[in-house]
């Protein structure tokens, strides 16, 4: 009776011990499978973080190129503005320099 009493109580602690075992593998099991999906939802992040990235780039070389463009734009009209007034004013100029020197140095 007692060795059947042992031979229970044997049966018991390897049972035990197996449901131990099944609990530990099935928590490391659990815990790949949460340190899996946290490394997917990390990568998944840092990609839309390098898309966001990209898409305000973009955005910030559009808005450079357009103010590239306009500030081009500006310039070729006060450049052209600057080409008028001078033809405009050369041939004033120059007359008003020769009769400069007439009366300084008499017309001869």
């Amino acid at each position: 009776m007692v060795l059947e009493a042992l031979d229970k109580i044997r049966d018991a602690e390897d049972n035990v011990e197996k449901m131990r075992q099944n609990a530990k593998d099935e928590l490391n099991v659990y815990e790949q499978k949460k340190a899996d999906d946290f490394k997917k939802k990390q990568e998944e992040s840092q990609e839309k973080v390098k898309m966001l990235l990209r898409e305000l780039e973009t955005q910030k070389n559009e808005q450079l190129q357009k103010e590239k463009d306009i500030l081009l734009s500006e310039a070729k009209i006060q450049n052209q503005d600057f080409r008028e007034k001078y033809e405009k004013n050369k041939e004033s100029i120059i007359d008003h320099v020769i009769e400069r020197v007439k009366k300084i140095y008499g017309s001869q």
